[in-house]
């Protein structure tokens, strides 16, 4: 009995949440068009900071799941959608980009729905960072974005007319998506008057890691308490 009880406690240990511990259940959302869009969900729901996490071109793997439980333990309410189920496909066309900024659109739409929201930020990653700065151009209801090692897709950045203030972060060593997208849409904002700050690594590729990793969520946790 002693043996069992031990074994029960354990289970209730593994099996209770942690504050800020990945999502273990999954989580759907119903666009318009019906299709289910899974998501994952971090923080403090009754936050008044909303953040919308879009992960890279190999999904919601862990990496992007640890980077939104960081987000999230930082007192942000988190969402990460599986923006794929949108297009059913990971193709970077210009078709998919639209799609996915309705993904975009429709989580930005529920976190305002919620009382205690302020401000809704965007931050992606990669390929979800070029998603992010395509929604933004075309006037995604977002406060800020950070853009990680992405770029603005060619169809999006001759006609974009605005974007929410944006911090570009970008490897210099970025051999997958060149430093230039990153120089590219700083003169872009410079030439249109927009707030655009930004850092680039010069020791780092595609993708941040050690130090720089670091840096880069202090960067992106102080540009979204600046925006008033």
């Amino acid at each position: 009995m002693m043996r069992l009880l031990l074994l029960l406690s354990s289970l209730a240990a593994i099996l209770t949440p942690v504050p800020g511990a990945i999502a273990q259940v999954p989580k759907t959302v119903v666009l318009s068009d019906e299709k289910p869009i899974g998501y994952d969900e971090f923080g403090n729901q009754g936050s008044s900071a909303c953040l919308i996490v879009l992960h890279g071109a190999s999904g919601p793997v862990s990496f992007y799941k640890e980077r939104a439980a960081f987000f999230g333990k930082h007192d942000f309410h988190v969402f990460m959608p599986h923006y794929f189920d949108a297009s059913g496909s990971s193709t970077a066309t210009t078709a998919n980009y639209r799609t996915w900024s309705a993904v975009v659109d429709r989580f930005a739409k529920r976190c305002r729905q919620q009382a205690a929201v302020q401000k809704v930020f965007l931050v992606g990653y990669s390929l979800g960072a070029s998603v992010a700065l395509a929604a933004g151009s075309q006037g995604a209801l977002v406060d800020a974005i950070a853009d990680w090692y992405g770029s603005l897709p060619d169809d999006f950045f001759y006609r974009m007319k605005t974007i929410p203030p944006l911090l570009i972060l970008h490897g210099e060593q970025d051999t997958n998506i060149p430093i230039v997208n990153g120089q590219q849409l700083v003169r872009l904002c410079e030439m249109k008057h927009l707030r655009c700050e930004h850092h680039f690594y010069s020791d780092q590729a595609h993708g941040f890691s050690g130090p720089a990793l670091t840096d880069a969520e202090q960067r992106t946790l102080t540009f979204f308490a600046s925006i008033k």
